[in-house]
């Protein structure tokens, strides 16, 4: 069981950490704020910090129609025009503490261009790992990503 949820999204040789809601469905959703860091192990940490502190938000599901609606916190954070262009030159990261784990998850791009998980590269530490440890997988997985820098 997920007990709490953050994800590092990096584009343009930032990175972009949304606060993410946990839904009643149980899926996750960014809801903001975003923040921005580079890509260095101890501004990462900060910035997961602070998106750590503000907590998973208990949320109700959208309906389709607020979906329809509603203005994505990373797209506008990123000013990326669209969730083919983010993945495509960006990398997504998701970090999920459970009472077994800290799962690591990083994306790669499927046949149609879209993020998907790729369980080749899944890392799980221990519960107990420390903020810097977690962190310090991602700046090492996008130096061997060199569209992601650009």
């Amino acid at each position: 069981m997920t007990i709490r949820s953050a994800s590092i999204n990096v584009w343009r040789g930032r990175a972009y950490l949304p606060v993410q809601a946990h839904l009643q469905s149980g899926a996750w959703l960014d809801v903001g704020p975003v923040y921005s860091a580079v890509l260095q192990p101890d501004e990462l940490e900060a910035a997961l910090e602070q998106v750590l502190a503000l907590g998973n938000p208990q949320l109700p599901n959208p309906t389709r129609e607020e979906m329809r609606r509603r203005k994505d916190p990373l797209l506008a954070a990123t000013k990326a025009r669209s969730w083919y262009e983010l993945a495509r030159t960006g990398a997504a990261y998701s970090i999920s503490w459970t009472d077994r784990g800290v799962w690591i998850e990083m994306s790669r791009l499927d046949h149609k261009g879209r993020w998907v998980w790729d369980r080749a590269k899944q890392r799980i530490l221990p519960p107990d790992a420390p903020l810097s440890e977690i962190v310090a997988i991602i700046p090492e997985d996008v130096r061997t990503r060199p569209e992601v820098m650009t």
